[in-house]
């Protein structure tokens, strides 16, 4: 379904999955990403991303925000981009709590601490595109 970017049938299966408590892990969301992407709805993309870690807690691998970043980019949609931007930046202070478990508490200090997702790399990869994100945009 990701690789069509049959997006409907992505939002049907994750609400399926949730509603028989099925966990969901990075794959999965990678998948929907890609799947959203590909369908060409990069707000669902960012929106998805964004609920499934503040509601399950799940991530999923880097690059697949670095992809969002390029397709809202690469589409002329800067301000979807940095949107996500937004969410780094949340990923970036964020401090866990007694429900998050020791994996995902690892994953999100290895985002935080990810040189492709600093802020200098997020000016360049607006740059590239030719788009400017400002440094009062990326303060926490």
């Amino acid at each position: 379904m990701a690789r069509v970017g049959d997006a409907v049938m992505l939002k049907e299966f994750l609400t399926e999955m949730t509603n028989i408590a099925i966990p969901l892990d990075k794959y999965t969301i990678q998948a929907l990403v890609d799947g959203l992407l590909n369908a060409r709805d990069i707000d669902g993309a960012v929106t998805i991303l964004q609920d499934l870690f503040n509601q399950h807690s799940v991530l999923p691998p880097y690059t697949s925000q670095l992809k969002i970043l390029e397709f809202a980019l690469s589409n002329a949609l800067p301000y979807e981009a940095k949107r996500h931007v937004e969410f780094i930046k949340q990923l970036w202070k964020w401090t866990p709590n007694k429900f998050h478990s020791s994996e995902f508490q690892n994953e999100v200090r290895g985002r935080q601490r990810n040189k492709k997702l600093s802020k200098e790399a997020l000016q360049k990869i607006f740059a590239y595109y030719g788009y400017e994100l400002r440094d009062d945009e990326l303060e926490i």
